[in-house]
């Protein structure tokens, strides 16, 4: 279990950031809008500390697994967001795009039996907002005391399907920016519309990059 990393912040991302330990160097899932902090704070090169989850991701095929990280800055917003994930159908990718409000807010929801609020939660709809009141209240209540007011999460502009945004992600971490990759991936769905998992979507953009660099 790795549960907390330090080391020099190598480069962030969108949602995720490189931190360098002794010559190895970590990929670290991140709240969105804390890797907008990290970047906004000119803290590359410095060193820094996260908070982290390990687990393990499934891929498409029953034999794919892989272990990852998600990083905080503050013990308390890994616990809450821990206690988040354990509610079913709320996994990591979702929880850390869904956040989007203090958590003292969302844990107010949770012990007011509020589900108009989570409603709000970008991937949350009224009926995993019952669920997660129903799984969680009770347990919430020090995060309602919280004198945060920063979410974890920004809210997106639009709202896309998992299979764009995990795509995205992909693209993201090669080093593409935003716009052109969500140039590429629109393009390639508009192409390609029953294409149903990243892997596949990565492969035929690969393709087109391949055909445009030999015209």
């Amino acid at each position: 279990m790795i549960s907390r990393i330090s080391g020099v912040l190598r480069d962030v991302a969108d949602d995720a950031a490189i931190v360098e330990n002794g010559g190895v160097a970590y990929e670290v899932m991140l709240p969105s809008a804390l890797a907008e902090r990290l970047k906004s704070n000119g803290a590359l090169g410095d060193s820094i500390t996260l908070e982290t989850i390990y687990y393990i991701e499934a891929g498409d095929k029953k034999a794919s697994h892989f272990p990852r990280l998600v990083g905080f800055t503050d013990p308390v917003d890994r616990e809450f967001f821990s206690l988040m994930t354990q509610v079913p159908g709320l996994g990591v990718k979702k929880a850390l795009r869904s956040l989007v409000l203090p958590i003292r807010e969302i844990a107010e929801a949770i012990e007011t039996r509020d589900p108009s609020t989570l409603s709000r939660l970008p991937g949350v709809g009224s009926r995993l907002a019952e669920k997660i009141i129903a799984e969680l209240n009770g347990k919430t209540t020090k995060f309602a005391l919280s004198r945060t007011e920063e979410p974890l999460a920004v809210a997106r502009k639009q709202r896309q399907t998992p299979l764009f945004e995990d795509t995205l992600e992909v693209l993201l971490q090669l080093q593409y920016n935003r716009q052109e990759a969500e140039q590429m991936i629109n393009k390639a769905i508009k192409a390609n519309p029953k294409v149903n998992s990243p892997e596949k979507l990565i492969e035929i953009i690969f393709r087109a990059q391949q055909e445009k660099a030999e015209s």
